[in-house]
């Protein structure tokens, strides 16, 4: 068979495949080469390609599984889309850590594992399937108007508060009143065994 070494084409050179010339690639002066049309590139079968599927899409299929590999990063200069619902992000060599889409509620964080703020020592995770867990090195600070709490609290430190307000049953092991009680104070409420329930207001018992 004859062979050729080199093939020079002028700008704006055409090279045409088919007997109908359905698909040609074109030379792009100082810029590449063009693909007519919504025309493959493709990868060992049909099933792994890449074609712009329309005006402004470029498409990457592949039959199985797309690998990036890159020495430091893939840059993903917008935004990223997960199309199909219960998408999963993986990280990790063996990808112990995953985010999973569930369909219109959220996102899942797999197992025990934890979103971490700032450090290892601050984070919040679900050790069992039926307790979640907020750990802060030193103090978690809550914000708003009004704090519903539905449930039963447990403190095993210290509680302090301006003011308490209990409109159901409360149990306090102890109860330590250090607000001022002068005039134009509100009272105080506190219980000893020997007195019973004590009310103190301005400055009296």
């Amino acid at each position: 068979s004859l062979e050729w070494s080199d093939l020079y084409l002028a700008d704006g050179g055409v090279v045409a495949f088919g007997n109908d010339q359905d698909v040609t690639v074109t030379h792009v002066a100082d810029t590449g080469l063009l693909l007519n049309s919504t025309r493959q590139i493709q990868f060992g079968d049909s099933g792994s390609y890449i074609a712009q599927s329309s005006n402004g899409v470029l498409r990457i299929d592949g039959e199985a599984t797309i690998d990036l590999n890159a020495s430091t990063a893939v840059t993903v200069s917008n935004d990223l889309k997960l199309d199909s619902d219960a998408a999963v992000l993986g990280f990790g060599v063996d990808n112990d850590v995953t985010l999973t889409h569930v369909a219109d509620t959220g996102l899942l964080l797999n197992s025990t594992m934890a979103l971490q703020f700032n450090d290892a020592s601050q984070y919040i995770n679900a050790p069992s399937a039926t307790v979640l867990d907020i750990n802060a090195t030193d103090e978690i600070e809550l914000n708003a108007t009004l704090v519903d709490v539905n449930a039963n609290v447990e403190v095993s430190g210290t509680l302090s508060s301006g003011a308490v307000t209990a409109t159901s049953n409360s149990t306090f092991g102890t109860l330590n009143v250090n607000a001022d009680t002068s005039a134009g104070r509100a009272a105080a409420l506190g219980y000893t065994s020997a007195e019973g329930l004590i009310l103190t207001g301005q400055g009296s018992t």
